[in-house]
């Protein structure tokens, strides 16, 4: 039995569409709508059977209907977003996906928010450096984790919602703050993208030719797309600063210990890092 009568999924690009396809998958909603601002990436979605309707504003006499409302568009546009969608629905629980929460959920007054509708953060973690509907995976969200971000004012029944919607997907959940979320996302997400990037950046065009698998992995972060990483880094700029600073220390230490000839204490290193990152994948 599906757990809405319509779901909306406000930009459809590879999270939203993706979202999609795995609701349709799972049959959790009787009806998919898909909102984006550009015409082509909805046909898109149209054309893979990601939503059933589709739409390139909130005006639509559909979207009063629905009960839950995701928002799949870039950091810098979601509380505009969610504050849109409010405008036009009735007792709807709005989500989103973005990878920053603390900027997010401060900019949403729920008691500013018209026709009863209530807004719960979320993030799945998940994802890939390509874009667009149509790389959407009906499965993408298959033993990720979600997170959900409740603020003080959130009911424990919506949050009781988002935990069986994700659930329903595939997806493991954790709650915490958004502030909470950032910093640790600062430390395993975003930080890793720029490491990527500056990995991506200092290579040589001369060298290309002699960069094999390990330089491939490391670097394919770096393919993501450049406004959307520019906006995560611009909302969550303070934790992600600490982490920098963090890891600007570790390699302070790591070429101090190189300068020393301290083999040793670097092979203590190599050890000690080698069986944390075994234990990820235990």
């Amino acid at each position: 039995m599906p757990l809405f009568f319509r779901i909306a999924i406000v930009g459809v690009g590879l999270i939203g569409g993706s979202l999609g396809l795995a609701v349709k998958k799972r049959q959790l909603a009787e009806n998919v709508i898909g909102v984006d601002q550009n015409e082509e990436h909805l046909q898109t979605a149209l054309r893979l059977g990601i939503v059933d309707q589709a739409m390139t504003g909130f005006d639509s006499a559909l979207l009063p209907e629905a009960e839950l409302i995701v928002v799949a568009t870039p950091v810098s546009s979601i509380a505009d977003d969610v504050r849109q969608a409010a405008s036009v629905v009735h007792n709807a629980l709005i989500t989103d996906v973005g990878s920053t929460k603390e900027t997010i959920c401060s900019q949403i007054d729920q008691a500013a928010l018209p026709n009863g509708c209530r807004f719960v953060g979320s993030h799945p973690i998940a994802g890939a450096e390509k874009s667009g509907a149509e790389h959407g995976d009906a499965d993408l969200f298959e033993n990720r984790l979600a997170v959900i971000t409740p603020t003080a004012s959130a009911s424990r029944r919506d949050v009781n919602v988002l935990t069986q919607f994700w659930h329903a997907l595939g997806a493991r959940t954790a709650i915490m703050s958004p502030a909470e979320h950032d910093r640790i996302l600062a430390r395993t997400s975003h930080l890793p993208h720029l490491l990527s990037v500056l990995l991506a950046d200092r290579l040589q065009l001369r060298d290309r030719q002699y960069t094999g698998t390990g330089y491939d992995s490391m670097t394919r972060l770096a393919s993501g797309q450049p406004k959307l990483w520019r906006d995560i880094v611009a909302n969550n700029a303070e934790a992600i600063l600490e982490a920098v600073r963090d890891y600007e220390n570790a390699l302070k230490n790591l070429r101090e210990t190189i300068e020393r000839n301290d083999w040793e204490t670097l092979a203590q290193v190599f050890e000690h890092v080698k069986n944390n990152r075994d234990a990820l994948d235990t």
